[in-house]
């Protein structure tokens, strides 16, 4: 589950980052999450048209493969807070839920002619679930956020950016203390990247003086202990970093191909950024940048995440595999080197954090119950598109949702 870490200023001297890649290998893992009651538990999904999630409940020292399938891209998983068996898959035009760890999925009736690109549970109910992306109903294209208020059973769509030009939502980030305010980094075909900002769960939006010539920004982070404090990577352009709530902005690196943006839990001062080539870490809330990838192999790295009860530990999904640090990035080891031949692209973690689910490159979604150890493939999905995002109930781990799409 993408989460809102605190942030604050503590230095810490230069780790160098020693990668190894360990558990089900090979493959490019793009999303995954992790359980936040038990961190054990990690699922991630290979970059795969053929997905099940693999899944690891004793933080990736064994791995399982689950049985259901998702027929489609994962491109974003999200774990229940509270119920690690609870996870939710975006495939771009569609939502998935499992409410059995992987087991089985169940596609949910989100509003038709949208595409998403990812999804956030408000921070303080996990009955509420957003997404966002693109409504391709009309012309040009208008982004989109959709709100589900009981769980993903039925949804709410808010259309904005209603500009001459084709707009896209791409990724989102909820306030974590006034949860009404939410977010979307967009991309118009003008070239333009845009963020806009709404105060009433999408009713209204604003759009602020962003306006960065940057292509697809594919990364929004929020401090939760100051909420003023985001965070903002558009695809060719770097990082940007606001301390007003988006009013001014300031360019902290140059940094191009930003896929996620990250923090160690318990540490707000240590930041991670994974790109095209490399994995980036801050050690002063994200003024300055340094890579950390000795021994990192495979990329991309579309998936980046942070044990939410183990400060010192972090993964990454890459072409070739799940890798984890449990010291900051000093020293990495390999998942799933072994089980997984595909790209894992979208990575989910369970509020269990011994609970994962990944999506694997035309391999299906595999869950972990054991931190990564063991793994199990869930069972094959209905006939559905790319799956872009998964995520987890946080209230009911047995119940995932997955969100289909393409492109």
């Amino acid at each position: 589950m993408k989460r809102l870490l605190v942030i604050v200023s503590v230095c810490f001297g230069l780790l160098l980052a020693l990668w190894t890649p360990v558990g089900p290998g090979g493959g490019n893992v793009y999303s995954g999450d992790i359980s936040n009651t038990n961190p054990a538990v990690i699922y991630f999904a290979p970059y795969n048209s053929s997905t099940r999630l693999v899944k690891s409940t004793d933080e990736g020292t064994t791995w399982v493969q689950t049985t259901g399938v998702l027929s489609g891209y994962v491109y974003d998983l999200l774990v229940h807070p509270a119920d690690p068996s609870i996870v939710y898959a975006c495939l771009g035009s569609s939502i998935y839920r499992t409410t059995d760890g992987g087991a089985s999925w169940m596609r949910l009736n989100t509003p038709s002619s949208n595409y998403f690109r990812e999804m956030a549970f408000n921070p303080q109910n996990p009955n509420v679930i957003y997404a966002t992306g693109y409504y391709y109903g009309a012309s040009p294209y208008k982004q989109v956020l959709v709100r589900s208020d009981d769980g993903g059973n039925t949804w709410s769509a808010f259309y904005f950016d209603t500009t001459t030009t084709n707009a896209y939502g791409y990724s989102l980030a909820i306030d974590p203390v006034d949860t009404a305010t939410v977010y979307v980094g967009g991309y118009r075909a003008s070239g333009l990247t845009t963020l806009h900002r709404s105060s009433d769960r999408g009713q209204t939006w604003e759009e602020l003086p962003f306006g960065i010539s940057g292509y697809y920004p594919y990364a929004i982070y929020i401090s939760p202990a100051n909420s003023n404090l985001i965070f903002v990577a558009p695809y060719t352009s770097g990082i940007y970093r606001s301390t007003d709530r988006g009013q001014t902005w300031t360019r902290v690196t140059s940094l191009a191909a930003v896929y996620r943006l990250t923090g160690a839990s318990g540490n707000p001062a240590v930041l991670y950024a994974s790109t095209s080539g490399s994995v980036y870490r801050s050690q002063d809330t994200g003024r300055t940048w340094t890579v950390v990838n000795r021994g990192l192999s495979g990329t991309p790295n579309f998936c980046l995440m942070s044990n939410p009860n183990s400060p010192p530990t972090v993964y990454v999904g890459t072409k070739t595999g799940l890798f984890r640090s449990a010291n900051y990035g000093d020293t990495w080891e390999n998942l799933i080197e072994e089980l997984f031949l595909s790209q894992v692209k979208v990575v989910a973690l369970a509020d269990d954090p011994a609970t994962l689910y990944v999506e694997c490159l035309n391999d299906g979604v595999y869950k972990s119950t054991d931190n990564g150890s063991t793994w199990r493939r869930c069972p094959d999905f209905l006939s559905c598109g790319n799956i872009i995002s998964i995520a987890v109930d946080p209230r009911d781990p047995l119940t995932v949702w997955a969100l289909e799409g393409s492109g």
